[in-house]
């Protein structure tokens, strides 16, 4: 038999072992327990997150799509693009991806809109030519025809209006060129803002409700031929925009500031909106080429024609004001660098040489000054001297009398005052019978006496010879210059 102490050491020792053996037991149950617990957690987090990343795939894909869709290729405005519908998912790698997913679709609609409007521009611009060439032969036919039939019939006015719709239809091709990428496709010489004005006016169909308040020392500033086709383009396009939304006069003024001069256009029809004049605002500031992909009005295209032409030869335009009327007053500020200084050239010649006669400059450089010189208003004492040294040079036999007759009307006209050779015209396209008008003569029953006197062939002749000459010049191009007479 066991010592009783031994046996109870034994089951004390047994005890202890499987005491041990049922906490260690107990503890791994609750182990596992909180182990499945966080599994099932993490099972339930995830299945969460999956159901969020399901409804955030299916969120891009029905509604952030589409509507992208809709504001970069079909141009819909006012459209605001949902964001992430899970908040949580900012700056997550599917944010991140989406992201990247827009980018791409937003550079393969610029890519191909890029792609399809440079050909279609392609094809318009050829079409365009096409047009014009017709256009431009037909306007070639009018002359001729006008040639061969005298003045104040009604047949020559008929012609005349019919060319006047030939105008109109080059300028709505010139338009179309310049909103494709295109140069306006004319570089004429300088030439005065008045006749930039009679041009413009002279492609509108409501001409005749346009009225012009000439001033000589507006008027006569000369306008450098690189822009001078651009600002007329620009100011048709208001004109025919005052004319379109209003029912009586349009009045134009050319006003002079500190460093440019101004071309206002006020007319008393229907006023602008805010929207109206912010989205005017923004066509006006756009500099890019039309995309045909997007047109939707070829009517409204008259504001990016003109934000097109500001921002490529540096003028400006503004509608943004009111007229005295009530309606719009539409600005064109152009600055002074855009005007020609070629008198301020030939004033330091003739500081330093004197005249530039025809002995040591020729026919054609004696010619040329004088041009300049008759077209020197905005300096009328500078034009006096230039008159004073031409009146020497002829003397001299350095110049023609005829020359100095020219300018001597010229310096009469801008004071306000008759003129006496009958060289200077002003353009009327308002006027029946005729384009060119003259404008007063003191003494108009002596003028052939002093025409000949100085070298010019009678009025009758002279006046015919610029209306001939005014005519080739409308079907050179759109630009309608009033003719010169030969000095």
């Amino acid at each position: 038999m066991l010592d009783p102490q031994v046996t109870a050491a034994l089951l004390g020792a047994g005890f202890a072992v499987t005491s041990v053996g049922l906490l260690a037991q107990t503890r791994a149950k609750r182990a596992l327990a909180a182990s499945c617990t966080r599994l099932e957690q993490q099972h339930e987090a995830d299945g969460t997150h999956i159901a969020a990343l399901e409804a955030e795939v299916r969120h891009f894909a029905e509604a952030v799509m589409p509507t992208l869709v809709d504001v970069l290729a079909r141009g819909h405005r006012g459209v605001q693009v949902p964001g992430l519908r899970q908040e949580q998912l900012a700056g997550t790698v599917v944010d991140h991806a989406h992201q990247a997913v827009r980018r791409l679709l937003q550079e393969a609609v610029a890519v191909t809109r890029e792609q399809i409007g440079r050909a279609a521009r392609s094809s318009v611009r050829d079409m365009i030519d096409e047009a014009q060439t017709g256009l431009h032969r037909c306007q070639m036919r009018v002359v001729e025809e006008m040639e061969r039939h005298p003045d104040g019939t009604a047949y020559p006015q008929s012609l005349m209006t019919f060319d006047h719709l030939v105008t109109q239809s080059l300028h709505t091709l010139q338009r179309m060129r310049i909103l494709t990428g295109s140069w306006p496709g004319l570089q004429r010489a300088d030439c005065t803002v008045r006749e930039v004005v009679e041009s413009a006016r002279g492609r509108i169909s409501d001409y005749l409700r346009v009225s012009y308040t000439y001033e000589p020392r507006t008027g006569e500033t000369w306008l450098e031929g690189r822009v001078l086709e651009p600002v007329t383009v620009a100011l048709t396009e208001l004109l025919s925009n005052a004319t379109a939304f209003s029912d009586g006069k349009v009045f134009i003024e050319v006003q002079a500031f500190q460093t440019g001069y101004c071309i206002v256009v006020d007319d008393g029809g229907l006023s602008m909106n805010h929207f109206q004049r912010e989205e005017a605002a923004r066509q006006l500031g756009q500099r890019g080429v039309l995309d045909v992909t997007t047109v939707q009005d070829t009517g409204q295209l008259g504001f990016a024609v003109i934000g097109r032409l500001a921002g490529e030869y540096g003028f400006s335009a503004d509608v943004t004001s009111t007229s005295p009327y009530g309606d719009v007053r539409a600005v064109l500020r152009i600055p002074q660098e855009l005007f020609g200084h070629d008198a301020l050239f030939l004033e330091e010649i003739v500081a330093r040489h004197g005249w530039p006669g025809r002995s040591p400059v020729g026919e054609d450089g004696c010619r040329a000054a004088v041009t300049i010189a008759v077209h020197a208003d905005q300096d009328r004492q500078l034009q006096g001297r230039f008159l004073a040294a031409v009146h020497e040079a002829a003397q001299q036999g350095e110049a023609t009398p005829a020359q100095w007759a020219h300018l001597q009307d010229r310096v009469l006209v801008t004071s306000g005052r008759p003129q006496l050779y009958g060289t200077q015209y002003v353009y009327r396209p308002d006027r029946p019978g005729g384009r060119l008008e003259l404008l007063p003569v003191a003494e108009p029953d002596a003028l052939d006496r002093r025409r000949a006197q100085v070298g010019l062939p009678p009025h009758g002749e002279q006046a015919q010879h610029l209306r001939q000459h005014h005519l080739a010049s409308l079907s050179a191009s759109p630009v309608r210059l009033v003719g010169r007479p030969a000095a």
